[in-house]
């Protein structure tokens, strides 16, 4: 019969497990190399005779073979072996070895009797042993030894010596590198690139857009010099500042009235004036975080200098920015950055400064001095208002672009104001709102305080001119404390020592940008620009009305007859500076009469009739015997007040009142 080939193949990769009642198989997983030899290791019987697996293995056969079928297929039986039976054999031959090996120790450490067994050591040929070889190793372990000595010595040495007095927390992490690595990431911003640390000193968490990033990468130290290590601020752990915002830096303010300095200020930490290459970590840091800040804040002034428009167009050149305030007066600012850390070139570069020429149309040119030191120069006309203006105007910035308007409704993608968003309720016209659009940048609103110092200087000398000028009457002024960046206000009292109760003139200044407004006692309300000679003029006319007015009361309160008072004089010659006044009086008796007119500018006149004159030789008439009719025909006469005894002028109206009366 023919031989057929038939292939046998598994039906299924994995064995049927579980069939559910909804016919769904599930399947068992095969067994993993490891977990295929540790099930046939199991299986293993380690006690059974060496032949017995064999027997085992053809106890399949049929039985009822005869047995010289068996004796003659004996030989192929033989042949096929079981597959752990090489294993099998070598496990019980080690295991017989182990077995016969401890019982040979067990009867020779064990057996009272020595005749049986004994255990002699196995003598050796001895080794040649090379001196210069152990001496060599000798050395080698000798020098591992010194240099862990050393290293702790050096260790111990670093300590500062009161460390033992010092807490056990602070002596333990004041050189650890960790330590420092902590405290720096309670102040600083930390990450982690790769197997750098670096850190950010940038306001952009704070609302900045500058283009610089503020990276400094943190490093550690690992040889430190022992004179390094004698000084206080020894620290593992280095910082790496960029180049170009490393050292001090500061903005130097000037504001300049032809040659003369009105008002100075400088953006700077006075804490952080000097730094040098030694210093703690948290000194440089905190140095270079005022360059970053002070190259923000010039960069943001600059652009908006060349794109603002003005009359007289502003100027930048390099590191300096020139602004025109009022005719002859003007603002510049310098950005002053000193790279050298050390202390010495820092103060002559200070000292010799840097001279910038500027030249205006309008005037001639002129020298500025910025000093470009580390240490900026503090001058009696400092502005601190304007200090704090530039640090806070910046701040006010940031927070513009960090925090946005909420929109309405809430869930709106576009974010619109409020002063749009009511543009149609409140039927705003198209200018309102788009006056409203436009804010106001960063440079107009340091013009705006500029120009406010400026003419608040300029009042404060007109008032201060004035009152040393004049001695009568006395002119005190009382500044408000609590102003605004914009505004002040100030009070203005006028009156004459000695007569406080009988006439005051009060008025109220109100100093803003551009112009100052001036509230009289009356009610009336004078508005005049920057000029300061408007300013003296308004002032000579109250002085003027404040005479006039005394003479008026004290009239009243030596039971005279006021015949005329008038503070706004229509007749007579008129005043090149505004309205003359005058008041005319009449003594009780009606035989004499004064009057006195006063004009801003041409000072006060005093006359006098009803008084006869002494050498007049004029015979009396027997008709007429009235005294009062005597003097209808007579003139007036001018008095001349400096021959009248008296402080002020009020005290020699006093006296020539009290003369005429009589």
């Amino acid at each position: 019969m023919d031989s057929v080939t038939v292939s046998i193949e598994s039906l299924q990769e994995f064995q049927v497990q579980e069939v559910s009642l909804d016919g769904q198989e599930t399947y068992t997983k095969p067994l993993s190399m490891s977990e295929s030899l540790a099930k046939l290791a199991h299986k293993i019987d380690f006690t059974k005779p060496e032949g017995e697996e064999i027997d085992g293995a053809l106890a399949d056969e049929d039985k009822d073979t005869k047995k010289a079928d068996v004796k003659e297929e004996s030989p192929a039986v033989q042949a096929v072996q079981w597959p752990w039976e090489s294993v099998h054999s070598k496990l019980r031959c080690a295991l017989t070895e182990i077995s016969v090996l401890s019982d040979i120790l067990h009867i020779c450490r064990w057996a009272k009797d020595p005749r049986y067994m004994v255990l002699d050591p196995v003598s050796q040929e001895p080794t040649q042993s090379k001196q210069i070889i152990q001496l060599l190793d000798k050395k080698k372990s000798l020098g591992v030894a010194a240099s862990v000595l050393k290293s702790g010595a050096n260790r111990m040495m670093r300590q500062p010596l009161n460390a033992t007095t010092a807490s056990p927390q602070k002596s333990q992490h004041q050189n650890d590198f960790h330590a420092d690595l902590l405290r720096l990431r309670q102040h600083w911003r930390l990450k982690k690139v790769g197997s750098n640390i670096l850190g950010d000193l940038s306001f952009r968490t704070a609302g900045s857009r500058f283009w610089h990033n503020g990276t400094f990468e943190v490093t550690k130290i690992t040889d430190v010099d022992c004179d390094a290590t004698e000084k206080k601020n020894v620290t593992p752990l280095k910082v790496t500042i960029p180049s170009d915002i490393e050292g001090t830096s500061h903005i130097q303010v000037l504001i300049q009235e032809g040659e003369a300095e009105i008002a100075t200020a400088s953006l700077s930490q006075p804490s952080r004036s000097r730094v040098s290459a030694d210093a703690h970590w948290q000194e440089r840091l905190e140095a270079a975080q005022t360059v970053l800040f002070c190259k923000e804040v010039f960069a943001q002034i600059a652009r908006e200098a060349v794109q603002l428009r003005s009359p007289v167009p502003h100027i930048v050149v390099g590191n300096q920015i020139f602004c025109t305030l009022f005719p002859g007066v003007r603002l510049c600012l310098a950005l002053c950055h000193n790279t050298s850390m050390d202390s010495q070139v820092g103060t002559q570069s200070y000292r010799t400064g840097l001279k910038c020429r500027y030249h205006l149309g309008y005037q001639s040119t002129s020298s500025f001095d910025f000093r470009l030191g580390i240490e900026p120069l503090r001058q009696p006309n400092h502005s601190h208002a304007l200090e704090h203006s530039l640090h806070q105007l910046l701040r006010e910035l940031h927070r513009s672009n960090l925090s946005g308007t909420t929109p309405r409704p809430i869930t709106a993608s576009l974010t619109v104001s409020k002063k749009r968003r009511l543009a149609g309720p409140q039927a705003i016209s198209r200018k309102e709102l788009t006056d409203s659009q436009q804010g106001e940048c960063l440079l107009e609103k340091v013009l705006k305080q500029a120009k406010h110092i400026v003419l608040r200087k300029r009042v404060a000398d007109v008032i201060n001119q004035l009152s040393s000028d004049l001695q009568d009457p006395v002119i005190l002024v009382h500044w408000s404390a609590h102003t605004q960046p914009l505004v002040s206000t100030a009070k203005i009292h006028i009156s004459t020592s000695g007569y406080e109760q009988m006439a005051m003139i009060l008025l109220q200044l109100t100093v803003e940008v551009d112009q100052i407004r001036v509230l009289c006692k009356d009610g009336r309300v004078i508005h005049a620009n920057y000029e300061q000679q408007q300013l003296k003029d308004l002032l000579r006319c109250q002085i003027s009305q404040h005479q006039i007015a005394c003479v008026f009361s004290l009239s009243k309160s030596m039971n005279m007859h006021v015949l005329h008072y008038n503070l706004h004089l229509g007749v007579g010659s008129a005043s090149k500076l505004g309205n003359a006044s005058s008041v005319l009086i009449s003594t009780h008796h009606g035989q004499r009469t004064l009057a006195v007119r006063s004009d801003p500018l041409n000072g006060i006149r005093v006359q006098v009739k009803g008084c006869k004159n002494p050498h007049d030789t004029e015979q009396k008439s027997n008709v007429v015997t009235d005294p009062k009719w005597e003097t209808i025909m007579t003139d007036y006469r001018e008095v001349d007040m400096d021959r009248i005894p008296g402080r002020t002028f009020v005290n020699k109206m006093e006296l020539l009142m009290a003369v005429l009366a009589s």
